[in-house]
């Protein structure tokens, strides 16, 4: 069995909350037919952010003091929109640790950035991508066994192995470490998987 699957019809009351449906086509001739809960809203919206971060820093469009300031405060933006979209299914689940633990890993991978831009430590400044890969390795690996999740631990491996990778594209870190991100996201909202 893949450990990504075509989404099913939706069966759990708690998913039905804050459903948004798509259908692409004519009535006679749907082309698309899905649906995206509010994780899976949160799960896009989190993917737009990290691409937008990304590929501005990777065209050098702001100087890095002004992205600091500007991706801390839309993160901090994004933390809240995902709060709101998630709320009701970590708490009807019983899973808020996955919230706060995502949220603290962010407030971390955001106080280390920005320490790096403002207190001049070159070690994290060389390594920002490296950080946010392994910042986002262990937020999926913690979710993926505290929830059963398959997916989540292959995304978090996936992460992981793209750090190394890094030094064989130097001057598109940016950019590999945003895609990574971002379609890591987007395929978690596209698709169906397993979890507890």
């Amino acid at each position: 069995m893949s450990i990504f699957q075509l989404k099913q019809s939706l069966a759990d009351p708690v998913d039905l909350h804050g459903v948004i449906k798509i259908q692409l086509g004519q009535p006679k001739h749907v082309l698309i037919s899905t649906y995206l809960t509010r994780l899976d809203q949160a799960l896009i919206a989190w993917g737009m952010v990290t691409a937008i971060i990304f590929l501005i820093a990777q065209s050098y469009l702001l100087d890095w003091p002004t992205q600091a300031v500007v991706w801390s405060a839309l993160s901090c933006v994004a933390i809240a929109v995902s709060g709101k979209l998630t709320w009701f299914w970590v708490t009807t689940r019983n899973q808020r640790w996955i919230f706060y633990g995502w949220s603290m890993l962010v407030i971390a991978g955001l106080g280390l950035t920005n320490g790096g831009i403002f207190g001049g430590w070159g070690f994290i400044l060389r390594h920002l991508c490296a950080l946010w890969l392994g910042i986002s390795a262990l937020g999926y690996l913690m979710t993926g066994i505290g929830i059963k999740a398959p997916a989540l631990i292959a995304i978090g491996l996936v992460h992981a192995c793209t750090i190394p990778s890094l030094t064989l594209l130097p001057q598109h870190q940016f950019l590999l470490t945003g895609a990574v991100m971002s379609v890591s996201l987007w395929l978690l909202a596209a698709f169906h998987w397993e979890h507890t």
